[in-house]
């Protein structure tokens, strides 16, 4: 992996910590807050899809695990607290919830983005190659 790659999964991962802290903030403050940051995560991943911007994307999908890890926050009990099936009924529910945000969510936002997104123009046309009768009708000397 090069410097630039190690750069690139640092700047990932600091978006990521960036908004799994605004989101638990957002959490603390109300449900409006934690609705209009994820609106706006997934504003700027639809935006970023439109526009075809693959490095903006991809801070909105680390802005996206990071919500999600924000909402495991949110539901997660202390593990004196739980018994052993209430523990893996919430490791359950913390796989699905990154499920959600991690690949499910952003896959959903693609598809949307592409059905918004304007039909590409048709390419120049092509000759068609000779058909076989045609390639036998044409002796070598052709």
């Amino acid at each position: 992996m090069s410097f630039k790659g190690v750069g690139w999964l640092l700047v990932l991962l600091f978006a990521a910590l960036v908004f799994f802290l605004a989101a638990t903030m957002a959490w603390i403050a109300g449900l409006g807050w934690v609705l209009g940051l994820l609106c706006a995560v997934w504003g700027v991943f639809l935006l970023a899809e439109l526009k075809r911007w693959v490095s903006l994307r991809d801070v909105a999908w680390a802005a996206n695990v990071g919500f999600g890890c924000s909402v495991i926050r949110w539901f997660d009990v202390p593990g004196e607290t739980a018994s052993g099936l209430m523990s893996l009924a919430l490791l359950g529910a913390a796989a699905l919830c990154l499920i959600f945000f991690a690949l499910l969510s952003p896959g959903l936002l693609g598809w949307i983005a592409s059905r918004l997104r304007p039909q590409p123009e048709p390419a120049l046309p092509v000759e068609q190659p000779a058909s076989p009768e045609a390639l036998r009708r044409w002796g070598p000397k052709d």
